[in-house]
């Protein structure tokens, strides 16, 4: 906490004090922004009275909440808005508008509101008092009438309760995700409430139990009774009208729009605050704010109404800036105006200045403080150990340390206090901000792994029988009673129907994009010897490896010291919390480094999902070990941000770190060359300059490899010369399968990087036709926001007359061109200016595929998309969305072009992928796609297609071990064949699809612990389980005891139910010894016979006059001594 002197108080903080308490508007100039916020922190206490404090942009009010917290533990709450129009028919985000809801009904103590929430019309509490929805435990409810009442309120029915605004009712249970932070779930006796409890949306798990809870309308209107006006507003205006166009729910996409038409009372933030003090942050910057954004809004609603987009609207859908000026009128008005406008009235001066920056010269710091011997000195710093260490040692002693703040340091002359910050003692620029907002779990990595992947007409593989096509789900009965089954045809239209709990003995087929398999034959040992052929050409491509790999680990190589201090100060100062995934790379490779073999790890890890921390991290623990870093990148541009980042991160504790690459002059590239072999470079980053001829390090330790699939053959050979024993670390966001595969059969250790920094939004993703309204909407979105576009336009001899094209669209946007025919100097100055903002649009090619970083471009214009590989795709569009914002992608193709059907496969990919962290599973798409043929070679990419890209993996890593000497022990699940109605009903869990989800969960189950969970959940997500479902457990239950004990197969026939096992007979007696008398005399033992391929022995259990209940307690009771005999001996 910042402890600023205000003991002797000047005049202009008395007058301060005097006219807050008196409740007057003024204004106050001389600023800088800490005392900006020290300000406000003192206004709340002297008037009493709650601050709504207005910025010009929403990353202002981040840094503004992050610090009032950081420097005077004060906590605010930041007013979002929705980042799209409101003249756009899409449905705006409903996390924001909940958010938004819920802080107008809590009214905190100081609000920090962006300008743009302010054009926003909201209901009033009139409203939401008339339309909310109460329930409360012991309530009496009729679920027919609450669904339709929730249709009205604007919810929509799904299976599975994930986002706001979806509710679903199953048999008792109602879960309902209303305005709040969380759904909530509703579980009745009859129609009786019992029970009411907060769900998190992620896991489907119970959080918290509540007495009663409110729902509130989705929109900010309500439109039943007015059906009519709905009709209209969707008729086209031809008059033809579909009506399976009109939703149930009288609700369709876009009517937002159309707001005023349904509630004519809506209001503004203001009406809410009404008993709050205005404090403006430059108020003549925010009225300007205002102005643009209101004329972009009008501007808008003209085009959507010429362009047929919308149809005629009533009044507006936001507050104009007369409107802002009336509404404002009323309060008490503090403007902090360093830009002195006459309207404010009185005028505060006070004296505050800038701090001039050091750049970590600590001989002038001392000076200076030494010169201001009567100020109070403090220190917001991340590395107070660093900084207290070289002042002690200059004799700079009596200073306050405090954390880091993210606004710069300043001489505060009426204070008497001078505060430091990172940026003028290390020259350290502060970044960005990120809001913690929530995004739609529809479009996170977690949901769309659950989703079943086997989808019917696929080709499937099943482990025992082979190659197949999925048919799809379908109940049936056998013998009375009833079963869900999944059916495969294999060869000659033979057709195989198996209980959906075995779905984990099939995969999905992963093989050449365009080859179709060949089916296997079902029964006989056509699977067997497929298998085995491709096994035995496996071992070849293994024992290669194997001895690679194997030298490697004989090698010695570098043991890395343990963390130092210093080490963890570094990493203290990373401004963004590690996410798991993260902390556990970090983790092994430091491990890897610590120990005396040589490190050769591969990091994968979607585009700006954190894999430069990791290397850095590394590239710390080398220097500090005394040892040179040499990081290797496949492009100029990519080599001067990394080397920006590194030098800046490295700053503070003295690391020189040098950049080789045509950026810099001959005479440069010299002076770092012999640096490197005296030993005065610690850290270079570079091209292939680095691989060139003539480059000695004097100690080289680890050896950094960024998007390791951009090097050529020959480069990779480089690398490996370089590779001997040194520690080895590569990056990379898309995999090639070959390293895919790799990591898949353990002979490469790698880490991977699945989840996203805490606060990025997925990127949402169009694809469609080219037209100029699109480009043009797409474009003047993102400039509105003043944000940059990306746009990929990928011919270099047209790329001028395009640009002139685009002009004409976008006349205001200034237009940079940027490709690989340029001169690199050229080139590096276009982008380095778009990286600064000169710019709005960077007209390029495929260029600014690898590694541009440039955060405040979030939208992508790829031209021609259809022509783009998989891979490129999805790294083209990885270069936006690394800022907390919203990011766009357009892919767009030309009208008349008949487009492959790979392409549109691509792309249709591409689209399903809209997620974070999907670059991994984008790469075993493209091993799908584009075949493996280049991966394995021609060779094995014949066997591979045999079995499919999931089994050929499994037949690699059985190999490896196998070599390696290691005893491979296949324990396939028991099978259970019992007759007795198991299955899980539609009705219960809600829909096929999520049957589908829980009974992969079943399949998978591989202790009782584990199926415990799944059972306890299920109580509490779908109530209690019928009996089908009880059954279907038992049948579970069974698999996991007779699984441990080798029993292969539980088969019933007739009044017997036969137990195929591995005993002999000598072993069945020390079992028959222990068994109590009425299991004995209902078990017959023989001897199976020699053809027999799922045992060498079965026991007979005789059901006759028996349920199924019996027969479980039967069997359980079997096994449980078989387990206890074999156990003891």
């Amino acid at each position: 906490m910042l402890n600023i002197n205000t003991d002797n108080i000047t005049e202009s903080y008395e007058e301060f004090r005097i006219r807050t308490k008196d409740d007057k508007s003024f204004a106050v100039t001389g600023l800088t922004s800490l005392l900006r916020i020290f300000l406000l922190s003192k206004i709340s206490s002297y008037s009493k009275k709650k601050v709504l404090f207005i910025t010009s942009t929403e990353q202002n009010a981040l840094k503004y909440q992050s610090d009032l917290n950081t420097a005077f533990e004060i906590n605010s709450s930041i007013m979002p808005f929705q980042n799209i129009s409101m003249y756009e028919t899409i449905t705006p985000n409903l996390y924001d508008y909940s958010e938004q809801i819920k802080i107008l009904h809590q009214r905190p103590n100081i609000v920090i509101c962006p300008v743009k929430a302010f054009l926003e019309k909201f209901p009033n509490e009139d409203f939401f008092k008339k339309n909310s929805l109460k329930i409360k435990i012991g309530d009496t409810i009729d679920l027919k009438k609450l669904s339709k009442k929730l249709i009205a309120l604007g919810y929509k029915k799904a299976t599975m309760v994930n986002d706001i605004s979806e509710f679903s009712i199953r048999g008792d249970i109602a879960d309902i995700f209303s305005l709040d932070n969380n759904p909530v779930r509703i579980e009745l006796w009859g129609d009786e409430v019992v029970d009411i409890r907060y769900f998190d949306n992620e896991t489907q798990k119970s959080i918290e139990k509540i007495k009663e809870v409110k729902i509130l309308p989705i929109y900010k209107f309500i439109t039943s009774a007015q059906e009519e006006m709905v009709k209209s507003l969707q008729q086209k205006d031809d008059n033809s009208f579909n009506d399976d166009e009109i939703p149930e729910e009288n609700y369709f996409e876009g009517i937002e729009v159309y707001q005023n038409y349904f509630n004519k009372n809506l209001v503004g933030i203001l009406d809410y605050f009404k008993d709050y003090t205005i404090v403006f942050d430059e108020t003549t910057e925010i009225y300007s704010k205002y102005e643009f954004l209101n004329d972009n809004l009008e501007k808008q609603l003209q085009e959507n109404l010429k362009l047929g987009l919308i149809r005629k609207i009533e009044g507006k859908n936001h507050f104009t800036f007369e409107e802002f000026l009336r509404q404002t009128s009323y309060f008490i008005k503090i403007g902090f105006n360093n830009f002195i406008d006459g309207n404010m009235g009185d005028l505060i001066e006070f004296n505050a200045q800038p701090l001039r920056n050091f750049e970590a010269n600590f001989e002038n710091i001392s000076s200076f403080i030494k010169e201001h011997i009567d100020y109070k000195i403090i220190m917001a710093t991340d590395y107070p150990e660093r900084v207290k260490e070289i002042l002690t040692d200059k004799e700079v002693f009596n200073i306050d340390y405090s954390d880091s703040i993210v606004c710069g340091g300043c001489i505060l002359e009426d204070f008497k206090t001078i505060i430091f910050t990172d940026r003028e003692l290390f020259n350290k620029r502060s970044k960005e901000i990120t809001s913690t907002k929530k995004s739609y779990y529809k479009e996170k990595p977690e949901y769309i792994e659950n989703i079943n992947d086997i989808k019917v007409g696929e080709y499937v593989v099943h482990t025992i029988h082979g190659l197949g096509i999925y048919k799809g789900l379908s109940k049936q009965e056998i013998d009375g009673q009833l079963k869900d089954y999944l059916t495969i045809e294999y060869a000659n239209k033979d057709r195989l129907h198996i209980p959906a709990e075995q779905i984990n003995l099939l995969c999905r087929y992963r093989g050449s994009g365009s080859v179709k398999p060949k089916l296997s034959k079902m029964g006989g040992r056509d699977w067997e010897n497929t298998k085995a052929k491709v096994k035995k050409a496996v071992e070849v491509v293994a024992y290669d490896l194997l001895r690679l790999y194997a030298r490697r680990k004989m090698q010695e190589g570098i043991q890395f010291l343990p963390d130092t201090t210093w080490q963890i100060e570094m990493e203290e100062a990373f401004e963004f919390v590690e996410t798991p995934d993260q902390l556990k790379a970090i983790e092994q490779v430091k491990k890897d480094m610590e120990s005396s073999q040589p490190m050769d790890r591969l990091i994968c890890g979607d585009v700006g999902f954190g894999k430069t921390e990791v290397a850095m991290r590394a590239i710390f623990k080398a220097v500090t070990s005394g040892k040179q870093v040499a990081v290797v990148v496949p492009t100029t541009i990519l080599a001067l941000q990394h080397y920006q980042t590194i030098s800046e991160r490295f700053k503070p504790f003295g690391v020189d770190v040098e950049l080789l690459s045509r950026f810099r002059t001959h005479k440069e590239q010299k002076e770092t060359i012999k640096n490197l072999a005296t030993g005065k470079c610690d850290v270079v980053v570079g091209t292939h300059r680095l691989l060139q001829e003539g480059i000695v390090f004097k100690d080289l330790g680890l050896l950094v490899i960024d998007e390791e699939h951009r090097f050529g053959v020959r480069h990779k050979e480089k690398l490996k010369q370089l590779r001997e024993n040194i520690d080895i670390l590569s990056m990379s966001a898309t995999p090639i399968p070959r390293t895919l595969y790799m990591s898949l059969s353990g002979i490469k250790d790698m880490s991977i990087i699945n989840t996203p920094p805490k606060n990025r939004l997925p990127i949402k993703t169009y694809v469609g036709e080219w037209n100029e309204t699109m480009v043009k909407n797409a474009i003047n979105h993102e400039l509105d926001r003043e944000g940059q576009v990306f746009y990929l336009y990928n011919r270099v001899e047209t790329i001028q007359e395009f640009k002139n094209q685009l002009q004409k669209i976008v006349p205001n946007a200034r237009i940079a061109i940027g490709h690989g025919q340029m001169d690199e100097k050229e080139l590096e100055e276009v982008i380095v200016d778009f990286a600064n903002q000169e710019y709005d649009i960077l007209l390029a090619t495929t260029i600014i595929e690898n590694g541009i970083d440039i955060p405040n471009a979030n939208t992508m214009i790829i031209h021609d998309a259809d022509r783009f590989g998989l891979a490129q795709l999805y790294q083209l569009r990885g270069r936006v969305g690394r800022s907390q914002r919203q990011a766009y992608c357009y892919c767009f193709y030309k009208k008349s072009k008949e487009i492959t059907k790979e392409a549109m496969h691509r792309l249709k990919a591409i689209k399903e992928f809209t997620t974070l962290g999907s670059g991994y599973q984008i790469a075993l798409r493209d091993v799908e796609i584009r075949g493996v043929g280049n991966i394995l070679g021609t060779k094995q990419h014949g066997h591979m297609i045999n079995v499919g890209f999931d089994t050929y993996c499994e037949l690699l890593e059985e190999t490896v071990q196998e070599l390696q000497g290691e005893k491979v022990e296949k324990t396939n699940p028991t099978i259970v064949d019992i007759n007795v109605t198991a299955y899980i009903p539609d009705e219960w869990v809600g829909s096929t699809d999520q049957k589908m989800i829980e009974y992969k969960r079943l399949a998978d189950v591989k202790s009782s612990t584990e199926l415990d969970y799944i059972v306890e959940e299920w109580q509490d997500r779908f109530a209690k389980p019928p009996e089908c479902v009880e059954n279907l457990i038992k049948l579970i239950r069974l698999r996991l005891s007779a699984t441990e004990i080798k029993i292969t197969a539980i088969r019933e026939a007739g009044n017997t139910i036969r137990i195929y096992t591995p005993y002999s007979k000598a072993e069945w007696n020390l079992v028959q010894k222990v068994l109590p008398l009425n299991l004995s005399k209902k078990i017959k033992f023989t001897i199976a016979p020699t053809s027999c391929q799922e045992g060498t022995s079965i026991l007979i259990l005789n059901t006759s006059y028996v349920n199924f209940n019996e027969v479980f307690n039967f069997l359980t009771d079997l096994f449980y001594y078989i387990h206890k005999v074999s156990y003891e001996y």
